[in-house]
């Protein structure tokens, strides 16, 4: 070799390893949470910039609609799913690749925080099948639950869909792998175990509940079989997590998380915290070092209530220890949610909340005076409950009419319409009523949960429940020629004296629950039409009169708001009755109970439908803390809120409901550009000077402050959180920036809660990224060049978003064409970028996705999720021959020419019939083979024992009773069901002992495997019957079984012999519920007089063991008769007669 080609190696050795010192030089890391200039760094990161959102249309009075329905159109009429920016941004940030252990997802309501999550369950999946862990989800209970499941599957597109099964179940089942999803309380049961809980009835005859102990003093505990101990080398993800601070689930999570190795947590939730500011601090240290938590006293005052608030250098010490640990994305683009306008005034004593202040009149202002004094807390239920209503009852010494409240005043009035019917609607009605009521004024509700009555009815609700009266004016509204026809949503924390009673308010006042079956609903008179808000008896008339509408309302409408519209500006439209539906949870705060499945599925189906907008099939839904969180409604027009709670996190969730991303799309348009969504918060007044707060007012107070030192806390997390640059663009909109600009100048400060009650624009906290990044001209954070992003870590696995872009465009190029270069394709995605963020297009994205989209092996096949359609909606895959990427039909050869793939094929078969079209549908399939399997496996669910045990609770039991009860076997099919007996000794009314051994069930056991002979002898010689030593424990349990039926039959009041001998549950085939005779010609008789509210003339004949109900035909309307005949009556000389033996 020469010595120039030697000194030539070496200059080129030499600057190799010049290269190499460069390059390892080089910072391949990603930034601690703890470096002040996180956001700058993450900012310049390839895979973070990649997720910026996009720039969004400048909105002002002369934007042309055009640009903003192609804006909602790209956003929300999407064909098929993809991420958003935002969603996918976190999934680069914590992720088995990335050193950071924890994240606080404050994502606003309605803004895809469930995607959010299932983008980071699918980074993780590798790891902990490489481990053998699970991916753990805690949700608070099943609604969110059932949200879950679904999005697993939504928001992974074709990833757990099968071409060759396309049910969306055993895709839930597929994307469950390596996942385990539980509520709050049963992830503690699993951790800490539950404590044992004594329960005891107490002097004043209340339930008192007591915790277990040992000897040690420490609690007892149920710990699970499935016992967890840690969750090393996983990631756990947390839903509304802000329901985790102050209580023993959050200590379950803390303590996990302190025992645990290699454990990522994800916080979310729109409302970090849902009471005080200080919520904030006991999340954060969930995902902060175990040896470097947050310090409470450091931030706040000493105060633990609405008085709290910073310390001095208190925030900058909270902006420090949140750094790297908060997103924030705040969603509610005015373009794509619905515009939320609070109704009402603001008091004299509030500082900024509006609300519908309801003056009470004397009956329930002196029952509310009262109460107020016993209880000095207004947060206490009792002040809640008399400010809903107030029920009238009668005085201790029954003289008078007095006011009841709370779940015991309805206990109460229960117990005297049950002893002294007459005398309270005759006392009732002479106070209320002036004597004019020829109804029941008061009485039991039809599910006996509640009372009910014409004292609900419009006219004189006024008088004991002034919020309810209040709000049923304002919804009877929501019809043609007054507010407009439109749909609502009725919120109450309160079940018992809130949703409860308003629901038997709706039916009193011409409303009726929804039904499926829309012609089977019983239309009565006064029937509210969902439209015009006239009645059916009106409605007949005016059909009669050639629709010409005269005003002409009815009695019980004439208390309504005043309405200077004439009727003959509604449009001529059909009779349809106004519905709701009503879904309520449990009264306990504990536990959070949900939904039924019809319910929901009524909700998503019906009311969330765009013909279902004016309330045409639901007008109402009522909803209690159930549906707070999980359950999501669209199109809703108003929401009102029917009572106080002690912070507005609850309402902000209450509203969210109603108003979520792109909840309002559908009826979005150029005649309604910005659909608005009324929003009323009902309190009790005391005075219209407002010198003097209600209880509900002063609540709102307290919660003003609360509400002012969160949204500080809040907007100190916007701007150090570490997407605070890359979401800019979906935090901040033009049209409120320029609105409010000047917000913090007027004397009662007008910025929006929207905007944390200041200027709408902030900076990002990062020097750095301001002094560098930042543009004060135009107040945005200036677009990069290539060459100045940061692609150390920028990875195969961080490109797996715009991979899915590549091929999502790749596949919609095929429904014009059947073939393409690769130049075409690269272009085309090239182009498919917006211009900020072209530049950063790699090919590289297409190549990948054309690795995937042309199947090779036979593995490849199988695993192929993405299927390409043509324009002839053939399907097939991609083949490639030379330099061309060809479409490939499924049931063509590879080497068909190029004219047959672009030629719509026709395929001749039979001639097409409705019957071969309908048989042939896969609907009709499905629904074939549902309706077989139902058949086949349907369940008889017909015995009820909870309906019956309220009437059981109320008598006295015999020595030894019997259960009819069922056995369904292995397979719990129709012929399998069949009667078992169950035989137990007499209950005592109170049971101090809840657990332990030789505790009776109150459904008993089997009789004749689970009783000696000789002790079944004893009970049936007792009962008188006769037994002898060849008989079987089988035969004497029948003899047993036959006595006590005997006894339960004809027992009657005057024999005293009344007792329960015998439980018989609602709906058996043979017996009859209830199985006394004496009580059940009383039971048949009650149940005729609900349902014929008018008075009828009702005769009873007992001859010996036989009953004999009759009726005059009198009066009786065709609705009547046909009820009676369903019941077994007969028509027999004018006289409907029943026979009961």
């Amino acid at each position: 070799m020469s010595d120039k080609e030697l000194d030539s190696d070496l200059e080129q050795e030499e600057t190799i390893n010049l290269d190499t010192i460069e390059l390892m030089k080089k910072n391949y890391s990603y930034p601690l949470p703890s470096d002040n200039n996180i956001q700058y760094k993450l900012y310049k990161k390839r895979e973070y910039y990649g997720s910026k959102t996009s720039v969004r249309p400048k909105i002002d009075e002369n934007t042309e609609y055009s640009v903003i329905k192609e804006y909602r159109d790209n956003t929300c009429g999407a064909a098929k799913f993809s991420l958003h920016p935002h969603q996918s941004t976190l999934s680069k940030y914590i992720n088995p690749n990335t050193p950071y252990k924890g994240i606080l997802v404050f994502h606003g309501l309605g803004s895809g925080k469930t995607c959010v999550g299932v983008a980071i369950v699918e980074k993780f999946r590798a790891q902990v099948e490489k481990y053998g862990t699970y991916i753990y989800i805690l949700v608070p209970g099943p609604n969110i639950k059932e949200s879950w499941l679904n999005q697993l599957v939504d928001c992974t597109g074709n990833k757990y869909i099968d071409k060759n099964d396309s049910n969306k179940r055993n895709a839930i089942q597929r994307s469950l792998q390596n996942i385990k999803m539980m509520s709050f309380r049963s992830f503690y049961k699993k951790v800490s175990g539950e404590k044992y809980v004594d329960r005891t009835i107490d002097k004043d005859n209340k339930m008192k509940k007591t915790y277990r102990k040992n000897a040690e003093g420490d609690f007892e505990r149920d710990y699970s079989v499935d016992r967890i101990y840690n969750l090393d080398n996983t990631v756990l993800i947390i839903d509304e997590a802000h329901n985790l601070t102050g209580n023993t689930y959050g200590d379950a999570v803390k303590h996990i998380i302190k025992v645990s190795k290699n454990l990522k947590v994800v916080l979310m939730t729109a409302t970090p915290m849902k009471n005080l500011g200080s919520d904030i601090v006991e999340l954060i240290n969930m995902i902060r070092p175990l040896g470097s938590p947050m310090e409470l006293d450091k931030i706040f005052n000493s105060y633990r209530n609405h008085l709290m608030d910073f310390k001095k250098d208190g925030l900058e010490y909270f902006k420090n220890m949140i750094n790297g640990y908060v997103s924030h994305m705040r969603g509610q683009d005015p373009l794509t949610f619905a515009k939320r306008v609070d109704m009402g005034e603001v008091p004299r004593g509030l500082m900024y909340t509006k609300v519908t202040r309801c003056y009470m009149l004397p009956f329930q202002r002196e029952v509310y005076d009262v109460t107020i004094k016993e209880f000095d807390d207004a947060l206490d239920r009792s002040s809640e409950a008399v400010a809903n209503i107030v029920f009238p009852g009668l005085s201790k010494d029954r003289k008078t009419v007095v006011g009841y409240y709370s779940n015991d005043g309805i206990n109460i009035v229960k117990e005297q319409l049950k002893s002294s019917y007459e005398d309270l609607n005759k006392l009732v009605n002479e106070k209320f009523f002036e004597n004019k009521s020829t109804m029941d004024v008061i009485h039991m509700s039809k599910d006996n949960k509640t009372i009910s009555g014409s004292f609900l009815k419009l006219k004189y609700l006024k008088y004991f429940a002034i919020k309810f009266y209040t709000c049923l004016k304002k919804i009877n509204r929501l019809v043609a020629g007054k507010k407009g026809v439109k749909n609502a949503f009725i919120y109450s924390n309160l079940v018992k004296v809130g949703i409860d009673v308003f629901k038997e308010i709706l039916l009193n006042n011409g409303y009726l629950e929804y039904q499926e079956n829309i012609n089977g609903y019983q239309l009565y008179n006064d029937t509210r039409c969902y439209y015009c808000g006239k009645t059916y008896k009106l409605h007949s008339k005016m059909s009669r009169q050639n629709n010409d509408n005269s005003d002409d309302e009815s009695e019980d409408n004439s208390d309504d708001e005043i309405d200077n519209n004439s009727d003959k500006t509604v449009p001529l439209h059909k009779f349809y009755p106004a519905t709701f539906v009503s879904i309520t949870g449990s009264e306990s705060e504990e536990v959070i109970d949900d939904a039924t499945d019809d319910k929901k599925k009524i909700i998503n189906n019906v009311f969330n439908k765009v013909d279902n907008k004016e309330g045409k099939y639901i007008k109402f839904i009522l909803g209690s803390r159930v549906l707070n969180e999980g359950i999501n409604m669209k199109n809703v027009g108003e929401v009102h809120i029917l009572d106080v709670w002690h912070n507005f996190a609850r309402v902000d969730q209450v509203v969210g409901r109603a108003i979520r991303w792109c909840s309002h799309y559908k009826i979005m348009g150029e005649d309604n550009v910005y659909p608005e969504v009324k929003v009323y918060k009902y309190v009790v007044a005391l005075g219209p000077d407002g010198s003097v707060l209600s209880s509900e007012e002063e609540m709102y107070k307290k919660s003003e402050l609360k509400y002012l030192l969160i949204n500080k806390i809040e907007r100190a997390m916007k701007e150090r959180a570490i997407d605070c640059p890359l979401n800019q663009y979906g935090n901040m909109f033009n049209e409120e920036i320029v609105k409010y600009k000047d917000c913090d100048k007027h004397k009662t400060n007008e910025c929006p809660a929207i905007c944390n009650f200041t200027k709408c624009y902030y900076k990002c906290d990062d020097n750095k990224l301001n002094t560098e990044y930042y543009d004060p001209e135009r107040k945005i954070y200036r677009l990069l060049k290539k060459e100045e992003l940061d692609y150390s870590t920028f990875t195969k696995g961080n490109a797996e978003t715009e991979i899915e872009h590549a091929k999502r465009q790749i596949i919609n190029m095929y429904i014009t064409n059947p073939v393409y270069t690769l130049r075409d394709i690269i272009e085309t995605v090239k182009q498919s970028y917006d211009d900020e963020q072209r530049d950063m297009f790699d090919e590289f994205f297409v190549f990948k996705a054309l690795d995937i989209l042309l199947p090779v092996t036979e593995n490849d096949f199988n695993n192929l999720k993405d299927i390409i359609v043509d324009k002839n909606n053939v399907e097939g895959y991609l083949i490639y021959r030379n330099k061309y990427y060809i479409f490939q039909p499924y049931d063509e050869n590879e080497d068909i020419p190029l004219y047959y793939r672009s030629k719509s094929r026709y395929i001749k078969g039979n001639e097409l019939s409705l019957y071969n079209y309908l048989s042939n549908s896969e609907k009709y399939n499905l629904m074939k083979k549902e309706k077989k399997e139902n058949k086949k496996n349907k369940v008889v669910d017909v015995f009820d024992h909870d309906i019956t045990q309220e009437y059981y609770d109320n008598r006295e039991e015999y020595e030894v009773v019997g259960i009819i009860d069922k056995h369904y076997g292995q397979k719990k099919n129709i012929e399998d069901a069949q009667d078992v007996f169950k035989i137990r000794p007499k209950m005592p009314k109170i049971i101090d002992k809840k657990r332990g051994t030789g505790i009776p069930s109150i459904k008993g056991s089997v009789c004749d495997n689970s009783k000696t002979k000789e002790y079944l002898d004893k009970v049936a010689i007792k009962l008188g019957g006769k037994v002898d030593k060849d008989m079987t424990r089988k035969d004497v349990c029948s003899i047993i079984q036959e006595k006590l039926l005997y006894r339960e039959k004809y027992a009657t009041d005057k024999k005293g012999d009344k007792l329960t001998y015998i439980r018989i549950p609602s709906g058996h085939p043979i017996y009859p519920f209830p199985y006394n005779l004496e009580d059940r010609v009383r039971h048949i008789i009650k149940e005729i007089k609900d349902k014929i509210i008018k008075k009828i003339d009702i005769d009873v004949e007992h001859i010996k063991n036989t009953y004999i109900i009759n009726i005059k035909n009198e009066l009786l309307t065709k609705e009547h008769t046909d009820m009676l005949n369903k019941m077994g009556f007969k028509l027999d000389k004018n006289i409907w007669q029943l026979k009961i033996d």
